[in-house]
């Protein structure tokens, strides 16, 4: 039987979806978790005169409800 909850996320850089996880318990704690995720890149590019800039690990993630009634 399928999990009732499915995780989908987008890695920065990535052109792609990809279903991280499937639960059964509440998924927003771990959602919020992985929004929070940072990943740290030496030598910014997005910040000149920076050495390290913190920039998140997901562009977005999503909840899917997999319930067939809802």
């Amino acid at each position: 039987m399928k999990k009732r909850w499915s995780i989908w996320v987008r890695e920065i850089g990535s052109d792609h979806d990809v279903e991280l996880m499937e639960l059964d318990s509440n998924p927003e704690p771990i959602a919020q978790g992985l929004r929070a995720k940072m990943l740290t890149v030496n030598k910014s590019i997005f910040q000149s005169g920076r050495r390290k800039s913190k920039v998140p690990r997901y562009s977005w993630v999503r909840i899917v409800d997999n319930h067939p009634g809802g």
